[in-house]
């Protein structure tokens, strides 16, 4: 004999079961996506980090005049940090 709170439970269950699903059909597109985008977005990101640190450091020690010393690191960290983001998407949408 069923009782009363079958009934709630039941309209809870299938829109959990419903989101999961959607969830899934949403996730599984965007994370294929940043799979394969991974190895392009890790290079240029990486390498521009890199890149524009090495930079600084070498015109720092050269002493060049008029170098945005402090602007360039600031460009060259947002790239790794950039990159930690994106890493960060891939383990949220694996899930």
């Amino acid at each position: 004999m069923a009782t009363p709170s079958d009934n709630v439970e039941q309209p809870q269950l299938t829109s959990a079961m419903f989101f999961r699903g959607l969830w899934f059909l949403v996730r599984l597109p965007v994370f294929t996506l940043l799979v394969i985008l991974e190895p392009v977005v890790a290079l240029v990101f990486g390498g521009l980090a890199l890149g524009g640190v090495l930079t600084t450091i070498f015109f720092v020690f050269i002493h060049a005049p008029h170098f945005p010393a402090w602007t360039m690191l600031t460009i060259s960290i947002g790239f790794g940090l950039a990159l930690m983001f994106y890493e960060t998407l891939l383990r949220f949408f694996s899930r």
